[in-house]
């Protein structure tokens, strides 16, 4: 629904005395219909936020929003004071703070309105959540979610942009998901937007520690200050909410320390021995699996729970528990919960099976693009694997990003499968070639004629389903639910799942012939 208000009852705030002043135009009379900091999204009456930046300036854009329509400009004093009448020229020394703030206001402080649960880590987010909002609406009443493959207001979802959007398109996408009548809120929480403090307006009443591995190293430097940046979600947290985290992971430590909420630890069963003092253990363990799901036990507060849900990989057992443990904190009963988990779906691109039931070969495409996302992934589809058949992992590297983890991922995939196809991810503006050759470069000696090299990722995947032998499992593996490839700076259409099913569907025809 659109929304306005009036420009003057805006800027009235107490917290915002001497942080701006109106030095254009008047704002008395003026009405706002919107807030944003992208220029191409202005429309009338909208009020566009200059936010300074080292390769994107807002100030630059400044005339493009007032020729869409834009009825007031957030800037530097220096911008702002430039502004033509009648648009209305507002000044502040920190554009992208008071802008924030202000999109909270505009839309009626949505973050107060709702219950949050926040969830970080390096891998396994988008499937914790994804399954969290399903439990949370399935027991509870309307949940949205904020994620990286969608934003969803309990109703309809819309495809995501970024894993943890800015604060002023976050603002906008809570005040929909308030209209919505969402009562509760679950969000994937990078380690950027915790940095940037992107979420740092909302109170969560949850909050998931997934793992940590190396991943973007290029923008925290060390791993250390990587596992900061995740700590700042448990350190915000009030003494009444309650902290999930996986004790299995090292640096759980940093996470229980970081703040004085109450803590749920989720460990492998038998390994309750092993929390610390006063944390309650939920325990989860697989009792059985193949292709189409597996049994798992979940244990809590001494009552063990059993129930078969459709995903597969032993490190959805560990996402699953995550997930049933955010929705016991909100309060949701455990029969509910299970009943839920029954039916649950894991998020596009997360060992999401291609393959059908006239396939002689086994395909999955993950999202898995780090080192130990692929340890994971592999580890957990082995069980599946029959004994007289090969893994195979398809895999590659994004370009321009952390180059330390490529050789900890040739590892993995060695490690991992049995057979290796090495190609590209999303170059961006590395050569390709050389992207590949460096992570093929990490290789032992005696395990290249396990490698298969194939800069074009198409062909690359066609390799791996047509020299299948029946039987073999092909996990393909880094861009998961992406539909697209980053080659230089022009974004290509490609979607893992489309080429593996068009190559997929060529083997059964060759296979009739």
């Amino acid at each position: 629904m659109p929304r306005q208000t009036s420009l003057g009852d805006l800027l009235e705030d107490a917290a915002l005395a001497g942080t701006i002043q109106v030095v254009a135009g008047d704002a008395v009379g003026g009405r706002i219909t919107g807030i944003t900091e992208d220029s191409r999204l202005v429309g009338d009456g909208a009020m566009f936020v200059a936010r300074p930046g080292t390769m994107h300036d807002g100030g630059d854009h400044v005339a493009d929003a007032i020729e869409r329509g834009a009825g007031a400009i957030l800037a530097v004093p220096a911008v702002a004071t430039g502004v033509p009448a009648p648009v209305v020229g507002i000044a502040t020394p920190d554009p992208a703070k008071i802008g924030g703030d202000l999109a909270f206001r505009f839309h009626g402080h949505p973050e107060r309105r709702m219950g949050f649960a926040g969830i970080t880590g390096t891998n396994g987010k988008t499937t914790v959540a994804t399954l969290a909002r399903q439990l949370l609406a399935a027991t509870l009443g309307r949940c949205g979610l904020v994620g990286t493959i969608e934003t969803h207001d309990g109703v309809g979802s819309t495809p995501a942009t970024l894993t943890t959007p800015g604060r002023i398109t976050l603002a906008g996408l809570l005040g929909d998901f308030a209209e919505a009548g969402c009562e509760r809120v679950v969000m994937e929480a990078s380690s950027h937007a915790l940095d940037q403090g992107r979420v740092a307006d909302i109170d969560f009443d949850v909050a998931v520690f997934t793992n940590l591995s190396g991943d973007h190293l290029d923008y925290h430097g060390d791993m250390a200050s990587y596992a900061a940046a995740k700590a700042r979600l448990f350190a915000g947290l009030r003494s009444d909410a309650t902290a999930i985290i996986n004790l299995a992971d090292p640096a759980s430590g940093t996470m229980l320390d970081a703040g004085p909420a109450r803590v749920i630890g989720v460990v492998p069963a038998g390994a309750a021995a092993d929390v610390p003092h006063g944390v309650r253990c939920l325990e989860h363990r697989i009792i059985d699996r193949d292709f189409s799901g597996m049994t798992l036990e979940l244990r809590f507060d001494a009552d063990a729970h059993r129930v078969r849900i459709p995903l597969v990989g032993d490190h959805n057992a560990f996402n699953v528990a995550a997930a049933a443990g955010m929705a016991v904190a909100f309060g949701a009963d455990w029969s509910a919960i299970l009943a839920a988990l029954e039916t649950a779906e894991a998020p596009r691109g997360r060992l999401q099976p291609v393959h059908g039931s006239a396939d002689e070969v086994r395909v999955f495409v993950d999202y898995a693009h780090t080192d130990d996302a692929i340890v994971n992934v592999l580890a957990g589809i082995r069980p599946e694997v029959p004994s007289d058949a090969a893994l195979v992992v398809v895999f590659g590297a994004g370009g321009d990003r952390d180059r330390t983890k490529r050789p900890r991922m040739m590892h993995a995939a060695l490690d991992g499968a049995d057979r290796v196809v090495v190609t590209s991810d999303n170059p961006r503006t590395e050569p390709p070639e050389a992207i590949v050759a460096e992570i093929v470069a990490a290789c032992d000696s005696d395990r290249l004629d396990r490698i298969h090299a194939e800069v074009d990722r198409a062909l690359a995947i066609e390799h791996a389903i047509a020299t299948a032998e029946a039987g073999d499992v092909i996990v393909i593996a880094g861009k998961g639910h992406e539909d697209y490839q980053i080659v230089g700076t022009e974004r290509r259409h490609f979607d893992d799942v489309e080429v593996a099913a068009a190559a997929l569907a060529r083997r059964r025809g060759e296979a009739m012939h």
